[in-house]
Formats: structure tokens, C-alpha cells, sequence
């Protein structure tokens, strides 16, 4: 079992970050390998350039930075994308790592071939201000759900399970002792679901979780 956590924010010490390592953590301690791809600490390019345009049109190789961090999941049962939601979509850097990495000749082929990911499982962990009821209620998570869950993974990557999970009610910046604890109960939840998922015992995968 191998489960690869992908994060999104600029700072170090991001409660993206540390939710991406709680998961991967719970992950280790059921006996599951683990790696964790930080997209900002490692410099990755978001941009879908002409290299990629001329792979995507099948005039030329896939660009080495995209290929390379295929293969870094082309193995994993689980792969994990954690990144706050900004204006209501992903961050760039996020948004552009489904664009070079999760794209055709890798993640899906034109002719229904099943790509690298058929049959995978995906964690969608993301981080939210306003609490999972809202985004349920508002259509902001009927938007997210159809985009990636629906759409990207289950459709064209044939995934055979995704879910999402909410880490909500977080007040960025705010460092005081409710802030935390509200935090580190997340955290805690993540670390089992990392458990979970490596010992193969979570629940079926839904459309939301947490």
C-alpha cells in the first residue's frame, strides 16, 4: 500500500501542510508507504506551456518536470490532493498540477485506454473558512464535487473511488488556544483516516466525509 499526499500553500509550517502529514503519518503507522509532495517548497511550474501543448497534441515527449512527478504516483492506491479553497476553486499551483501532471497520455488517454490512476482511490482534503454545511447548501461544493470528483477522476481517470473531506471553520492567521484545538481536532481525524485507508477498514467513500 502506498499513499502520496500532494499540498498546496506557500507557507512552511501551513495547517495545509501539517493536514497533509497527518494523514500520511496515520498513514505510516498502519504500515503503508508514504510520500509527501509539496508543490510550493519543491518550485513546481503551474504552467501549461507550449511543451505541454505539443505533448497534449501528440507532437512531442511530455515535459521532464510533468513526467517526473508521475512518477512519483503512478504507484500509489491512494493519492491525496490538501489545498485551501480560494475563491471557491483551488489554488493555481494545484490547479495547474492536475493541468501538466493528471493529463492525457498519463491520467487518461483519448481512445478510453485506462490511464495510470484507473482504479485508485483519491482523497480530496480541503481546507475552508466557512463550514462544510455552507458549501454543501451555497452550490460552491456541487461545483467543486462535479469539477474534480466527478468529472476528473471518476470520468476521465476511471478512478474507482473518491472522496471528499472538509477541514472547515478555520480562521487563517489565528493562533490563539480555540484556533489550535479546533486544528488539532482535524488533525487527529486525518491521522485516522490515514490509518483507515492503510489498513483498508474506512467506510465507503461518499461524496463528502469527515
Amino acid at each position: 500500500m502506498k499513499i502520496v499526499a500532494v499540498t498546496a500553500n506557500p507557507e512552511p509550517k501551513s495547517l495545509t501542510d501539517a493536514a497533509g502529514n497527518a494523514l500520511l503519518d496515520g498513514a505510516a503507522e498502519g504500515g503503508a508507504r508514504t510520500e509527501l509532495i509539496d508543490l510550493c517548497a519543491e518550485g513546481f511550474n503551474p504552467v501549461f506551456g507550449m511543451e505541454d501543448r505539443t505533448h497534449y497534441l501528440g507532437q512531442g515527449p511530455m515535459p521532464e518536470d510533468a513526467q517526473a512527478m508521475q512518477e512519483r504516483i503512478k504507484d500509489a492506491d491512494v493519492l491525496a490532493l490538501v489545498f485551501p479553497v480560494y475563491w471557491y476553486s483551488m489554488p493555481a499551483i494545484m490547479k495547474g498540477f492536475i493541468d501538466r501532471v493528471i493529463c492525457r497520455g498519463f491520467a487518461y488517454h483519448a481512445d478510453g485506454t485506462p490511464g495510470a490512476l484507473a482504479g485508485r482511490r483519491v482523497e480530496l482534503v480541503m481546507l475552508t473558512g466557512g463550514d462544510k454545511e455552507w458549501y454543501q447548501s451555497s452550490g460552491i461544493g456541487e461545483a467543486l464535487d462535479n469539477q474534480l470528483r466527478r468529472q476528473t477522476f471518476l470520468k476521465y481517470c476511471q478512478v474507482a473511488q473518491v472522496e471528499t473531506i472538509y477541514v472547515d471553520n478555520l480562521d487563517s492567521g489565528n493562533d490563539d488556544q480555540q484556533a489550535r484545538e479546533a486544528a488539532d481536532r482535524h488533525l487527529v481525524a486525518l491521522a485516522l483516516k490515514g490509518r483507515q485507508l492503510a489498513a483498508g477498514t474506512e467506510p465507503g467513500a461518499g461524496q463528502d466525509a469527515q
